[in-house]
Formats: C-alpha cells, structure tokens, sequence
C-alpha cells in the first residue's frame, strides 16, 4: 500500500457510499420484484424482501430489502388488497415506486413510496390462466362435476377451522333444519387462510380419502376470516386434488366477488356455508316431494284397483242374476207345461192300458215328486246366487283393505317407530353378518335419528352355527 493512500474506516466508506448513492440515484424508480418474505411489524411498518428470479427457473438473480413505513402502509394496504382482493403476499409479483437507500449500518435497501395494484391484478389473473390452461390440458377440469350427488346427501365431510364463524353457521343451519332431517357430519380441521392454507386442506382431503366409504360428499366452507385472502383457493396443487376428489366436493368460501378456481372445478359452488347447508336441506325436501308424490300415485293405483273390482263384481252379479232368471223361467215353463199334460196323458193311459194303471201310478208318482224336489232346489239355488255377488265383493274388499294395512306396517318408518333399527355400511342395507368385519364402521337408524359404531366383536346366532353344520 502506498504511503500516501487514503485510509477509511469502514463506517466512514459507507458514509462515502451513502452520500455518491443519494447524489447519484436521486428521486424514485418504478420496479419489478417478486416478494419472498413479508412481514408486518406491531409498530405498522411492513419489511418486504424482493427478488428477481430467472425466466425459465426459480434461480434468484437479484434480492433486495424493501421497507414500507407505517404512515405509508396505512394507506397502500387497503389500496392495493381492495384492487386486488389479495393481501400482499409471497410469491406474489408487484410493481412499486421506491427510492434507493443506502445506510452505513442496515446497508442497501429500498423505501417504497407507492404500488400499483394494476400490475399485480395482471400478473394474478395470468397466473389463474395457466393454471386453468393446466387443468383442462390435464384432462380434469370437469370430473369433479360429472359426478352425481345422492338423492339423499346425509353423511357430510367438513373440512373448515374449528372456530371458524361459516363452520359454525354451517354447523347449526344443518343440524337445526326445521324440516327436522337427520344430517351427520365430521369436521376435517384445515387452515383457510395464509401461506399454509393450500397443504393444509390437500392434507385434509388425504385423510377424507382414506375414510371414503364413510361419507356422501364433502364441503370447504370458511368465513370470518379476511376476505381479500383467497390465494390459496387459485393453486394448481389444490384445484387438481379437488377436481380428481372421488366423491361430489362442495364449496362456500364465503366470497362475493371472486369466482376462485377451486371453485370452479368442484361439483357446487355456493357463496357463504349458510348456503351449502340450504342447498343439503333443499336436497331432502326434493327427496320428500318425490316420495310424497310416489305415495300419492300408490293411493291411487289402488283406488282404482278397488273401483275396477267393484265395478266387475257388479257387472258379474247383473249377468248371473240374468241367467238365473232365464234357467228359472225355461224351468218353470217346462214344469207347467209337463204338469198340465199329465191329466191328459192319466186319461189316455187309463183308456188304452186299465190293466196297467195301476202300475203306472205308481211309476208316475215318483218323476212327479222328483220334480217337485227340484223345484225346491231351484229356488233355493235362486236365493242363493242372489246373495253370492254381494258376498263375494264383501270377500274382496276385506283382502284388499288387509294388504293396504299390510304394507302400510312394512313401511320402513312403520318398522323404525316399533322399535325396530336398519343397519348399514359403506352406504348399503346389512342383510347378512358375513358382510361385515371387525373394526368397520357401522350406521344404525332410528325413527328419530341415527347413530355409529365401531365393530369390535361379530357373534353368529346358534341356530345359523347348527344350520351351518347341517
């Protein structure tokens, strides 16, 4: 080193860097960055760190510290998150007007004066673009929605925060339905907001999967939280898993503005979890309509069932009244006219055959009280088909009215109000034990509810054991 060099302390160089930096790069720029790292201090500052990285990798070219005062932040926050309906956030491109900074002991940093929510809007909706490009190229978009959602959806996944206010209004408008129909449900617990919000509910969705069997549908629903933070619901990673759910996924992430693209791909949207719950509720009492109207149309198949019966029995009672009066007339004229020829016939045999009247006295008397004997038969024959019609209707509606009350008895509500239950498993009736196992999941329903269990020990009746060995 030469003599006659200068020598600087190193606080005395930055001071020198300082003030060339302040005479050099006076004024304000507008620039590009990537942030990396936010946080928002207690006092109201917001220390930023922002990056550049490469165009086809995620190699960090440039970095540099960004500090937004508080007086500043106070008024750039809602600015920008009421333009964007996004709060400031990592990974998320900004443009921002900031002045260069250079301090002898915090070194090199940027002070920003203003943003530009506009830049940020673009940058978002391509983003939203390329993900939905993605999932329609993946073949996935619709899948979600193809699926068809049960009559009845009764068993419902959750996944939302615990203490969440939309789980909770979802919780009570569900379970507190006037209509009084019986809804299970089981909360997921997930994150629904913030950089961990998208793992966290993927995370949910895995654990869902593994009891698959267990539920009808699932719903992500989520309010009270801050409504500009909905990035999450944006993600490639999310809307891919929700799209490719194996069963119906039904959303109310309680936006107004913003259809998000997890929306988009799931089977139902719906703005707020108030409103996942009415549609649930409208689902039964769709159900009811149907099943109303399938009684309705029962009630009166079988009115006209019996009205056709009656209406045959009357027109077979008219026709064997008729031919019982014609046999009874064709007899009557028959016996009338034998007994008014049988003087005469008396008379000739008595002229002809004196020798063998006597004989045929005797022979005649007994045609002739045969005769008699059957005209008794036939009137009491009379009497009787008169009243047989009569009898026989009376027959058929006692059979009728029985096999209404009959079936009446064999309505599964009928059996559940006798103290009767109906088990199932995996969403199907169990009919035989050799259907179930151990540790499974069982549901049984009540008249008034419906309850589950966990399979711990499975007992065959003696009389199947002894059938068995037969």
């Amino acid at each position: 080193m030469s003599n006659g060099s200068t020598r600087l302390t190193l606080l005395e160089l930055n001071l020198l860097v300082k003030e060339t930096l302040a005479k050099s790069l006076a004024g304000s720029y507008w620039v590009v960055g990537e942030i990396s790292e936010i946080t928002e201090h207690p006092s109201g500052h917001c220390y930023m760190e922002l990056v550049q990285k490469g165009d086809d990798t995620d190699t960090i070219r440039a970095k540099a510290r960004a500090n937004i005062w508080g007086y500043t932040y106070r008024m750039l926050k809602p600015y920008f998150e009421s333009t964007t309906n996004r709060p400031l956030s990592r990974g998320m491109k900004i443009l921002v007007n900031a002045q260069v900074v250079f301090h002898e002991y915090y070194g090199y940093s940027l002070t920003v004066l203003d943003i530009e929510p506009e830049y940020t809007l673009g940058d978002i909706e391509l983003k939203r673009r390329e993900v939905i490009a993605r999932l329609i190229s993946d073949g996935v978009m619709n899948m979600n929605k193809e699926l068809e959602l049960d009559m009845l959806p009764q068993r419902v996944a959750v996944i939302s925060s615990a203490n969440a206010a939309g789980f909770q209004d979802f919780v009570k408008q569900l379970t507190h339905n006037p209509h009084g129909y019986a809804f299970t449900y089981e909360l997921f617990p997930a994150l629904m907001q913030g950089d961990e919000a998208e793992l966290s509910i993927i995370n949910a969705l895995g654990k869902i999967y593994d009891k698959l069997a267990c539920f009808d549908l699932v719903t992500i629903v989520r309010g009270g939280g801050a409504q500009t933070d909905l990035s999450c619901f944006d993600s490639y990673a999310l809307a891919s898993n929700i799209a490719q759910f194996p069963i119906p996924v039904i959303t109310g992430i309680g936006h107004d503005r913003d259809v998000t693209v997890a929306d988009m791909v799931s089977h139902t949207s719906l703005k707020t979890p108030t409103a996942v719950a009415e549609f649930l509720i409208d689902k039964f009492r769709d159900a009811e309509a149907v099943a109303n109207n399938l009684a309705g149309s029962v009630s009166q198949l079988a009115g006209k069932l019996l009205a056709d019966m009656k209406e045959s029995l009357t027109s077979n009672q008219v026709e064997l009244q008729a031919i019982l009066n014609q046999k009874v007339a064709q007899n009557k004229l028959y016996l009338q006219q034998l007994t008014s020829s049988l003087p005469h016939m008396a008379k000739l045999v008595q002229v002809l055959h004196a020798d063998e009247l006597k004989s045929l006295n005797i022979r005649l008397s007994i045609p002739i009280s045969r005769i008699k004997a059957n005209y008794v038969k036939l009137n009491a024959y009379a009497g009787l088909l008169k009243s047989m019609p009569h009898k026989l209707l009376q027959n058929e509606k006692i059979k009728i009215e029985h096999h209404f009350s009959t079936l009446k008895n064999l309505h599964p509500d009928s059996i559940l109000h006798r103290g009767f239950t109906i088990t199932y498993s995996n969403g199907k009736i169990v009919k035989n034990l050799n259907n179930l196992n151990v540790n499974d999941v069982i549901t049984t329903q009540f008249w008034n509810g419906s309850i589950e269990s966990n399979i711990t020990k499975i007992k065959a009746s003696k009389k199947l054991l002894l059938n068995n060995k037969k």
